[in-house]
């Protein structure tokens, strides 16, 4: 049933492909991708962790080799690098992790996470049992970037039909928790709306997928994407004269750097619906909470208490976090064209080149390595593993696109 092939990156790189200079390389992210046979079918994955000093491959203990959560986002890179930067020797790359994804998730919308190294999927680790949840919504991601790549290249194609059914699928669950539209619970932190898909952070990934669906004009998400970005803004804390004024909660009373993706799905859906609401927000959250963030090195947990007091927590920092908060504030510069947030993003981007608390590069060109954190004042996580690469790409190939 399962039989290896070879590592996709060594062909792509004897070929020569992968020596052309370019800010987002993608050597190492190459060198973590690999594939596999099942059920007669190809399919492409990238690994989920790679270790110092050799950077191989590893296995993630309980959970597999790779997971929907790094090939959804690694679909994004291969996306920008066919489309915009011509490279379509990784057609092929994308093609089996667009398999990768339909052999993960299921006709009735509900996804899986982790494959283990035989190839089977696991569906008993908490992080990766059959649900619609965080794994989904980076699986629409990913399933996005595919449609956009696969009805330029093979608009006919039996992978575009097969795409377009799965991400059908979610349509469904979306309706579901759109049923609560409009109506707030109490919470001792204030009212929340019931219509966020378990939590903001969760909600700001699926706008992110729907966005780029609705945007090629062959779906149509304009309501689900004006009514969660309404959710958005309603969790965003507003208190004039507060250090974390226009801070969004990720969940509950928390702001974690990890998935802050608010600010850019509400700057995908004013580019849709041209709300001003989510512009203003955005605004108030980069004029007042980014500088907050830059003030303070980049810190990793903001609690709010009952009391309007907070609690920061500092590290790890990770890319994960660093790209979030770089995406929208460099959004929001190229629409607005106001040099200070230029400034902001330049400052966030920084991190990556060694602007930060250890004064460490994180991100290596030459190999296409980003560190896997800062762990401390002085203390650097030199892993590079599949999440930290993608982010760090992401961002890259964002500022450098324009």
């Amino acid at each position: 049933m399962f039989n290896r092939l070879s590592i996709i990156a060594l062909t792509l790189i004897s070929s020569g492909y992968c020596d052309r200079p370019a800010p987002a390389n993608l050597n190492h992210a190459l060198a973590l991708v690999d594939s596999m046979i099942i059920d007669g079918q190809s399919i492409s994955y990238i690994a989920i962790y790679a270790d110092a000093p050799d950077y191989q491959p590893v296995e993630a203990i309980d959970e597999g080799i790779t997971c929907v959560d790094d090939v959804g986002r690694f679909l994004e890179v291969l996306e920008h690098s066919i489309l915009i930067d011509g490279r379509r020797d990784l057609v092929p790359v994308a093609r089996g992790m667009t398999h990768f994804l339909l052999y993960l998730s299921r006709d009735d919308g509900l996804w899986y996470n982790f494959m283990l190294a035989d190839g089977s999927i696991n569906k008993t680790h908490r992080n990766s049992v059959a649900e619609f949840g965080w794994w989904a919504v980076r699986g629409l991601r990913g399933l996005a970037a595919a449609y956009h790549i696969f009805r330029v290249v093979e608009p006919n194609g039996s992978l575009i039909a097969a795409v377009s059914h799965r991400i059908a699928a979610a349509d469904d669950h979306i309706a579901t928790i759109l049923v609560e539209y409009s109506r707030f619970t109490k919470s001792k932190f204030g009212e929340q709306p019931a219509w966020l898909m378990t939590a903001p952070d969760q909600t700001c990934e699926l706008i992110l997928a729907l966005t780029k669906l609705h945007g090629s004009g062959d779906f149509d998400y304009y309501n689900a994407i004006t009514q969660f970005s309404q959710a958005l803004v309603a969790t965003q804390v507003s208190i004039p004269e507060h250090d974390l004024n226009g801070m969004y909660y990720s969940w509950e009373n928390i702001w974690h750097a990890w998935g802050n993706n608010q600010s850019a799905a509400l700057l995908e859906a004013y580019g849709i619906s041209g709300e001003e609401s989510f512009l203003t927000s955005v605004t108030l959250w980069a004029e007042h909470f980014i500088p907050f963030i830059l003030s303070h090195q980049f810190p990793r947990r903001l609690i709010m208490n009952a009391d309007s007091t907070y609690d920061m927590e500092q590290f790890p920092q990770i890319a994960y976090g660093i790209n979030g908060m770089y995406r929208g504030i460099k959004m929001l510069a190229d629409l607005t064209g106001k040099p200070v947030y230029e400034n902001y993003s330049e400052q966030i981007y920084s991190w990556f080149s060694g602007e930060n608390i250890a004064r460490v590069p994180m991100y290596d060109a030459a190999s296409g390595r980003c560190f896997d954190g800062i762990t401390g004042p002085d203390s650097i996580n030199r892993n590079s593993g599949a999440e930290s690469t993608i982010e760090c790409l992401l961002a890259t190939q964002l500022k450098f696109t324009n």
